[in-house]
C-alpha cells in the first residue's frame, strides 16, 4: 500500500454537490461524472490501485469507497465526500471488490493514512506482512499478487540504492512503476 495525497475535490464534485444536495453517488444524476471521476483518481494515485498497487487503466478500475456506501440498511454519508473515494482495481478477489462492504474504520488501514506505508513488510516470496485485518479483508496475499510482487523482488535483487532510485522511483513521473509499494520498501531496505 502506498500513501495516497489527496488533491483538491474537483470543481465538478463539488458542484454537483451544490446542485443536488441530497442526491449519492448511487444516483441517476451522478453517473456521468463517474467516469470523469475514475480519470482524476488514477491521476492522482499514478496509475496504481489504491491497495494492491498494481497498474490500472479506465476499464481495469472502479470508483472505491473507503468507507462502503451501502454499510448496513443505510446508506453512508460519505457517499460523495472526494477524501473517501479512491481508484481500485476490478479484481473480483482482492482489493476494493473484494471488501465490499465490509470495514471497520478502528482497525482498517486505509491508504490515506500518513503511515500506512510502514505497516506493511514485503518479502521476497512476494507474501506481504502487517495489519493482518486489512490483508485479510482485501486479500492482499492472492496467489497472482504474491507472484507479481514476488517479480518486481527479483528485478530489484542486486541493483544499488542510486540505480534503483534512477529507473523506478521518479516522484515527479506521471505514472509509477507497478507495485512501487514493494520498490519503496526494498529501496528503504538496503
Amino acid at each position: 500500500m502506498l500513501l495516497i495525497k489527496k488533491q483538491k475535490e474537483p470543481e465538478f464534485l463539488s458542484e454537483f454537490k451544490k446542485e443536488y444536495p441530497g442526491k449519492t453517488y448511487d444516483s441517476e444524476e451522478f453517473r456521468q461524472y463517474r467516469i470523469p471521476l475514475n480519470d482524476i483518481l488514477r491521476k492522482e494515485q499514478k496509475g496504481l490501485c489504491a491497495y494492491c498497487c498494481g497498474r490500472i487503466k479506465e476499464k481495469e478500475s472502479h470508483n472505491e469507497h473507503i468507507e462502503p456506501q451501502h454499510p448496513g440498511m443505510y446508506a453512508s454519508h460519505a457517499s460523495l465526500d472526494y477524501d473517501n473515494i479512491v481508484a481500485s482495481c476490478n479484481h473480483t478477489k482482492t482489493c476494493g471488490t473484494k471488501k465490499g462492504n465490509t470495514y471497520d474504520k478502528d482497525r482498517f488501514v486505509s491508504p490515506l493514512d500518513e503511515n500506512c506505508e510502514a505497516v506493511f513488510t514485503y518479502y521476497a516470496d512476494g507474501k506481504m506482512e502487517g495489519d493482518s485485518y486489512t490483508i485479510d479483508l482485501l486479500n492482499l496475499n492472492d496467489y497472482e499478487l504474491q507472484s507479481a510482487r514476488k517479480a518486481v523482488y527479483r528485478s530489484l535483487q542486486g541493483l544499488d540504492k542510486q540505480t534503483i532510485s534512477c529507473i523506478y522511483l521518479d516522484e515527479e513521473a506521471l505514472e509509477y512503476q507497478p507495485f512501487m509499494n514493494v520498490i519503496k520498501w526494498y529501496f528503504h531496505t538496503l
